[in-house]
């Protein structure tokens, strides 16, 4: 990783981390979490977790209900059908109801805080800690069994009928069995902060890391497919559209390649950094980079708009059918909501 981004960060909640070379800070220092289902968006940031209107921006409610200076949230939030799960600083991880933002409980047994979002399947929650451990947990709060790696765990989990697969900031991915015992393991050049990206029929995942490689994986062995070498480091989440795999770089390079051999369909240039991952609108993808710009372009990777904000964005926006959303630190407002089109249709600081 490059000297320039090497941080030493200080925590809002007074917990001062030296981060080594390999772990990205943005994340920590301040970025909200946010995330888009339905007609809802929902916002981890500070002391609070909110629920806003996807079409407004106003707030419906936010947990805890009284703040504490003890609980702050940046992770992204994964949302349910009935619920929304979230981590914290303080080594908690919530469950909280999605209609009433009542929470239905707390699991405390980590040992490190919350960054990475969350997975579900079958009841269980998947939850990666700052401990390196990823806690299987049960729908009444029950830890059902921990599967420790040797660094952060930043990075969504993907789950399958058969398996789990994780990145790690230890250099490293691993498919997991669904009762937490190790199936494989592969060794990337660097940290993997963004969350691994299954095939469509499920035999191949792609991941990305901060040493530039990227890299397609069997799914039942762990053995290398092929591997591609971007020009910078990677740090956010692929996207599959198209028949091809969009990825970015911290360098300004959108790449297009061909998920079956990884050869590359184009490269498209772009000014800025993006830390986020991709996200796919209709008819096109988008991204954000650390700047303060959120870019559209179509999957022919030419740029359809672009929308200059006040503040910094480390997430890949959030979409949906109508609306994209992203959140800022050190600028105007928190969050933006923008139509697919580009037109911005609200700003907003939460208040509680």
């Amino acid at each position: 990783m490059k000297k320039s981004r090497i941080l030493i960060l200080t925590i809002l909640v007074g917990l001062t981390l030296v981060l080594s070379a390999c772990v990205p800070g943005p994340r920590v220092t301040g970025s909200p979490g946010v995330t888009i289902a339905g007609d809802h968006v929902f916002v981890a940031y500070r002391n609070f977790l909110y629920q806003l209107d996807a079409s407004s921006g106003d707030v419906n409610w936010h947990f805890p209900e009284e703040g504490s200076n003890q609980v702050i949230f940046f992770s992204k939030p994964l949302v349910t059908e009935d619920y929304v799960y979230v981590g914290d600083l303080a080594n908690n991880f919530h469950k909280v109801d999605i209609e009433t933002g009542e929470g239905e409980w707390t699991f405390s047994e980590s040992e490190g805080f919350f960054i990475g979002q969350a997975a579900e399947k079958d009841s269980v929650v998947y939850a990666p800690s700052d401990d390196g451990n990823l806690y299987a947990i049960d729908e009444d709060g029950n830890l059902i069994w921990s599967f420790k790696t040797g660094h952060y765990l930043w990075s969504q989990p993907e789950v399958t009928d058969d398996a789990i697969y994780l990145g790690s900031m230890d250099h490293s991915v691993y498919g997991i069995s669904l009762d937490g015992e190790e199936i494989w393991s592969y060794e990337m050049e660097g940290a993997v902060v963004g969350s691994p990206l299954l095939s469509e029929d499920g035999t191949t995942l792609f991941a990305g890391s901060i040493g530039n490689d990227f890299v397609a994986l069997d799914t039942a062995t762990g053995e290398q497919r092929w591997i591609f070498q971007a020009e910078d480091s990677i740090w956010g989440t692929p996207a599959l559209t198209n028949d091809l795999l969009y990825l970015a770089d911290v360098g300004g390079n959108l790449y297009a390649l061909d998920p079956e051999s990884g050869e590359q369909s184009f490269q498209t240039e772009f000014e800025g950094s993006a830390v986020g991952g991709i996200s796919v609108i209709d008819g096109g993808i988008t991204l954000a980079t650390e700047q303060g710009v959120v870019k559209a372009f179509n999957l022919d990777g030419r740029s359809l708009w672009e929308a200059t904000l006040d503040g910094e964005i480390f997430q890949e926006p959030a979409a949906s059918d109508e609306y994209l959303v992203v959140g800022t630190i050190n600028g105007e407002n928190l969050v933006y909501a923008f139509n697919l089109e580009g037109v911005q249709q609200w700003s907003t600081t939460p208040e509680n």
